[in-house]
């Protein structure tokens, strides 16, 4: 690492990431205990640390509750549908990266037109899906 690059922070108080969105800490408290996916550690004594992992999401919690006037619960909702949907891709391109290295094997010259065509199905319900989110943001 060169000694003029700029030193990132890792972790940040909850003080800081409740300044970061102009809240108080004690809002921050209340949806860690009302969205599992907010996990910051914790120290000892209690003291949280919060990763960008962790900031993200509060900025995705603070748009759609503060900005676009959610509620916890269509929050909630939205949050595990955006997670269903990447998880969901994920998979899809997982499938499509196996059977692609296979194509590449000699013994294998392309894909098998059911696969492809599964995948394909898998995207547009994907997209679907995307675009409904889209929709209700």
């Amino acid at each position: 690492m060169p000694l003029n690059s700029p030193i990132q922070k890792q972790y940040f108080s909850i003080s800081e990431v409740a300044k970061m969105f102009g809240v108080n800490a004690s809002l921050l408290r209340f949806w860690e205990k009302e969205f599992k996916q907010i996990q910051p550690r914790t120290n000892a004594r209690g003291k949280r640390s919060y990763r960008a992992k962790d900031i993200e999401v509060i900025r995705s919690i603070y748009v759609l509750v503060k900005e676009q006037g959610f509620t916890l619960e269509g929050a909630k909702k939205a949050l595990t549908a955006r997670k269903g949907a990447s998880a969901e891709a994920g998979a899809a391109a997982k499938k499509i990266a196996k059977e692609s290295t296979k194509a590449n094997q000699p013994e294998v010259k392309k894909l098998d037109e059911a696969v492809r065509k599964e995948a394909i199905e898998r995207l547009k319900k994907l997209r679907a899906q995307l675009l409904t989110l889209r929709a209700e943001m």
